[in-house]
């Protein structure tokens, strides 16, 4: 399968939720099973809900059963991240109702093997490759009894090794209640892969945090990781994948700031440029229009000085020709 990753001989499974994939190396461990522990409201049937869908999708049905919410709740809870179960139930998924009835109270070990035994036979029709057990520690808590609590512990992990699923375990971590913190430090030995979410309510925020206590058979990063859930489930910021990513942006950001920042200043330098080469031009223009105007002027005495002349000798000429005339007249006369 495309999606599956080996390392080290370990086969793994992707649960398609943003950044676990990452700081696990692959997923899941395929074919084992997986604990995902955490207190009220911290997303662990959201984890192991859309592992599982992401395995349906992607062509690897499975079987959902749950010991605390109704199958109608958890179709309705899925739809609020646009996984369609009811659709998915057609012929890739098994939604299993395993809640305790009143009357079974006194007999859960006989239900457990009844319930193991119907779940081995759906699996084998359907060829079921995923299957999540969620709020196990329900149905643990009605035992009562350590001893029993172990010896149903025992059998859970026996089948599912022989059932060759790839399991995924949800309990409820409450308090300091010291039968219950051996309980689930039973279940951390029996599971190959340990998952610890948190949710502190602050305010005016809330932090919700993942981290993975146990991953047998495999490295994977063990600081914890800040997470969210979002419209699309978890996503899970701060793996190194992400913060690879961030730092691509982050360099990317830095490169683009110092391009835009160089890009001004050519920009700058070129508008000072051409600011230069205006004011040149302007000064041409305005030397261009001066030597016009002073040649215009030039041209218009020489024609006044002209006209001038002309007068003066016009005036002359006449003059001349009255002082003739004058003699002319005095001739006449004497003769």
């Amino acid at each position: 399968m495309l999606h599956t990753k080996k390392r080290g001989g370990l086969m793994k499974l992707a649960t398609g939720i943003s950044g676990f994939d990452d700081i696990t190396g692959g997923g899941l461990p395929q074919g084992r099973t997986s604990l995902v522990m955490g207190g009220p409201g911290t997303g662990k049937t959201v984890f192991a809900m859309q592992s599982l869908v992401t395995g349906v999708q992607r062509g690897e049905p499975g079987i959902l059963v749950t010991f605390q919410e109704s199958p109608r709740q958890l179709v309705e809870d899925a739809a609020t991240f646009g996984w369609n179960l009811a659709e998915l139930e057609k012929d890739k998924l098994v939604i299993l109702d395993a809640r305790i009835r009143p009357n079974v109270f006194k007999s859960i070990e006989l239900y457990l093997t009844g319930m193991l035994a119907g779940i081995k036979v759906v699996a084998g029709e359907m060829g079921a490759q995923r299957i999540v057990f969620d709020s196990l520690d329900a149905l643990l808590s009605l035992l009562g009894d350590r001893t029993t609590e172990r010896h149903e512990m025992f059998r859970l992990r026996d089948w599912l090794l022989e059932s060759g699923l790839t399991a995924v375990i949800t309990a409820q971590v409450e308090g300091d209640d010291p039968f219950i913190s051996q309980r689930h430090g039973f279940m951390q030995f029996m599971a190959d892969c340990v998952i610890s979410l948190t949710h502190q309510v602050g305010n005016p925020t809330a932090s919700r945090t993942v981290r993975v206590l146990k991953y047998r058979g495999s490295g994977f990063a063990e600081e914890e990781f800040p997470f969210v859930i979002g419209p699309q489930g978890m996503e899970i910021s701060g793996s190194p994948k992400a913060e690879a990513a961030r730092h691509m942006l982050g360099d990317r950001a830095a490169g683009l700031q110092k391009e835009i920042k160089q890009a001004r200043g050519e920009f700058q330098s070129r508008i000072e440029s051409l600011n230069r080469q205006l004011e040149i031009k302007q000064a041409e223009l305005d030397f261009l229009v001066q030597a016009e105007s002073k040649r215009k002027n030039g041209s218009a005495g020489q024609r006044q000085q002209s006209v001038g002349k002309t007068t003066r000798r016009a005036g002359a000429r006449s003059k001349a020709r009255n002082v003739s005339a004058r003699k002319s007249v005095l001739v006449h006369k004497q003769g």
